[in-house]
């Protein structure tokens, strides 16, 4: 499989055809702010580097890694999910994330995580002309590593953008990875991820609900009154009828979101459609990402606006079926091409 995407040349020192051109002088044009370097041997001009967001960076720091590596690396973790463009909460990580394999012989350097696990050939992919675990596999990888919050966003977004959007194959590209450290803490979060969930912010708001121990809501409940379809809601409690909304600001002031309406608009449309649905005798509550980080504080709102506490577990993770008993996974090799 092959993803392609534009980004700015890099420069690799070890390529260079014009003997008038040197190591040397792509040095002297980092220092003089001509150039930046992004990696030992690789630049990138200034031009071209201006206006570039984070992730562009990032990924032109991996461009410069690969093509200054002997054999091409195969980057994982959190330098895969930058590949995949998979939503991050916070900063995007600094530091390289290649994977060597069990007998690679890899070392962690500066800069650079070497993880010394299998990975499958059929969980290698290339984005934009770079090798990397896929998308499942990236997923996998950082929900055995990364806080709960952030993997949830990660496998919720792979869910909610694949094909088949089945959380059959996440399970498959789990076993594909076993044995593996922290693989519990990755089947955690393959069970409570769910590709309804269409944000970062509903993903964080629905993990910090589990751990505040409150009933598990339905997501994008579809509502309708005498005038006509409502619309959905992020989270819905029918039992107590009480209806939650995730008010991230980009809905307000990100203009690609506002559909050609004024922010004015939009929170207007947004009042109207909370009294229609307050008319149908359900409390609303909204909050924010202060409050969906903090599951105290989220626990304690939803709380007091009558959501009940759970009485049953949200997803029994140790009955998800293992490598003998999934169906059509009782052959699965344990051994097979590796990289």
């Amino acid at each position: 499989m092959s993803v392609e995407s534009s980004r700015p040349p890099v420069i690799l020192v070890r390529q260079l055809h014009d003997r008038a051109e040197t190591r040397q002088q792509h040095a002297r044009a980092a220092r003089s702010g001509d150039e930046v370097r992004v990696a030992h041997g690789a630049y990138v001009r200034t031009r071209d580097w201006e206006g570039t967001t984070d992730r562009e960076r990032c990924i032109l720091r991996l461009s410069g890694f690969a093509g200054t590596r002997k054999r091409p690396p195969v980057f994982s973790h959190w330098s895969a999910a930058s590949l995949h463009g998979l939503p991050l909460i916070g900063a995007i990580p600094d530091r390289i994330h290649v994977t060597v394999g069990r007998t690679g012989g890899g070392r962690s350097a500066r800069g650079v995580v070497a993880h010394s696990t299998q990975v499958h050939v059929d969980d290698i992919v290339e984005v934009d002309g770079m090798r990397c675990t896929s998308l499942l596999r990236t997923v996998v990888d950082l929900a055995a590593t990364a806080p709960t919050a952030d993997a949830v966003v990660l496998a919720d977004h792979a869910l909610r953008t694949s094909l088949s959007g089945l959380k059959a194959e996440l399970l498959e590209a789990w076993l594909r990875a076993q044995p593996m450290r922290g693989h519990r803490r990755s089947l955690d979060v393959i069970a409570l991820a769910d590709g309804r969930a269409e944000s970062p912010l509903e993903s964080v708001s629905r993990v910090n609900m589990q751990a505040a121990r409150l009933a598990e809501p339905d997501l994008q409940t579809p509502f309708a009154d005498g005038n006509g379809r409502i619309g959905f809601v992020d989270f819905a409690w029918p039992s107590a009828r009480v209806i939650g909304e995730a008010d991230g600001e980009a809905k307000y002031l990100d203009p690609a979101l506002r559909g050609g309406r004024t922010a004015d608009r939009v929170v207007l449309d947004e009042k109207i459609r909370e009294d229609r649905l307050r008319a149908l005798g359900w409390r609303v509550v909204r909050w924010r990402w202060s409050v969906a980080r903090d599951a105290e504080a989220l626990g304690a709102l939803l709380t007091a606006a009558g959501v009940p506490r759970a009485t049953t577990p949200w997803r029994d993770c140790a009955s998800a079926p293992r490598r003998r008993d999934t169906p059509g996974l009782q052959h699965w090799p344990r051994s097979g091409k590796l990289v």
